[in-house]
């Protein structure tokens, strides 16, 4: 009897035993859930908050992408308008070289006879033809010119001479530096001999130039006033042989130079 109240105790003790473990395997199962499930919470806010984030930057770039083509359709707009524009002032723009190679072209024929009445209109005033001595001159010479008959070379140079350009005569005219200046496209500086240079040689001379006016390049150098030194007058010359003017502007050009111990000049 008393052994059978022993195995009862025993076997109580231990289905107590295995209930408290049961029962701690249960309590951790469902701390475990609870945490699953707080954890899936919290991922579920987190991709909410980045779904979010993700639709506002997409809303901003749909802006974005909105605005950019509205510039670009104004842009072409303005494209359109600035290319109009363009065309038009391209053809004012041939009219206008038309016109210059119309004028161009009755320049280079010559003046037109006067009329018989323009003649009646010159002889009734004759106050107003003084104050104008170049037309009075022109219209003089046009009268000598009929009276004796023209050589053959004026009719040339008068067809070669350009509208916008100074004529060339016969015998070329020496053009001073400072007309000639605006007209050079390409001057190169004489340069100051190093073997003149420790000497302290200096000098103020004036070179003429010879230049071909179909091309504009120089065809010959002289000093036509020495810097009293030979090396300083070939450095000079050396140097304005380079040069190179407009084509149909200079034939014959005087250039002043002066030598420094800083350098040359003209």
């Amino acid at each position: 009897m008393l052994l059978l109240s022993c195995l009862f105790l025993v076997s109580a003790a231990v289905f107590g035993v295995v209930g408290s473990y049961k029962v701690d395997v249960l309590r951790k199962d469902l701390a475990n859930a609870i945490a699953a499930r707080d954890a899936a919470e919290l991922r579920r806010v987190t991709q909410e908050t980045e779904l979010k984030t993700r639709e506002t930057a997409v809303a901003g770039a749909e802006a974005k992408i909105a605005e950019a083509e509205n510039k670009a359709t104004k842009a072409q707009t303005e494209l359109l308008k600035l290319q109009s524009e363009k065309a038009d002032l391209e053809s004012k723009l041939d009219a206008s070289r038309n016109e210059i190679a119309s004028l161009q072209k009755r320049i280079g024929e010559g003046r037109p006879a006067v009329s018989p009445s323009q003649n009646s209109e010159t002889a009734s005033k004759p106050e107003q033809q003084r104050t104008t001595p170049r037309p009075s001159a022109q219209i003089a010479q046009e009268s000598v010119e009929e009276a004796t008959p023209p050589p053959p070379p004026q009719p040339k140079r008068r067809k070669i001479a350009p509208s916008k350009t100074p004529e060339v005569a016969s015998t070329p005219q020496i053009t001073s530096y400072s007309s000639a200046k605006a007209l050079a496209t390409f001057t190169p500086l004489p340069k100051y001999p190093s073997r003149v240079r420790s000497p302290g040689v200096t000098g103020i001379g004036v070179c003429i130039v010879s230049v071909d006016p179909a091309s504009g390049n120089v065809t010959g150098a002289s000093m036509e006033r020495s810097t009293g030194d030979s090396t300083l007058d070939k450095s000079a010359v050396n140097a304005f042989r380079k040069w190179r003017f407009r084509p149909g502007t200079v034939s014959k050009v005087r250039i002043p130079v002066e030598f420094t111990m800083t350098g040359a000049s003209p």
